[in-house]
């Protein structure tokens, strides 16, 4: 009976050792997730800030852009026949236009 007693006893010896193995692996492996979930967390957050300072950059730029269209706009009015004269331009003796050639091989037929 001593002797049953005792082997029940060392049993639980080694199933003590295996719960202590699996709680210390349990917890490392929390924890690796756990710095992993900080991880994407914190690289998420910040690609939202980065978005936002691009479209805010976007925003800027075409402001940008809308305000030299307007100051072209207003240049382009300026622009008259009698301007040009004054800059030195004259008017072209006759109009020539120009076509393009057919190719020899696939567009002969035409």
């Amino acid at each position: 009976m001593i002797t049953t007693i005792k082997n029940k006893i060392n049993s639980f010896d080694q199933y003590s050792v295996l719960l202590k193995r699996i709680t210390k692996y349990s917890f490392v492996g929390a924890g690796a997730l756990f710095a992993c979930y900080l991880y994407l967390v914190g690289a998420i957050t910040f690609s939202v800030i980065e978005r936002k300072g691009l479209e805010e950059n976007t925003k800027n730029l075409v402001s940008d852009i809308s305000m030299q269209e307007l100051k072209y706009l207003a240049k382009e009015k300026e622009l008259t026949k009698e301007r040009a004269y004054l800059s030195g331009f004259v008017e072209p003796s006759s109009i020539a236009f120009t076509t393009q050639k057919r190719a020899v091989a696939w567009n002969a037929g035409r």
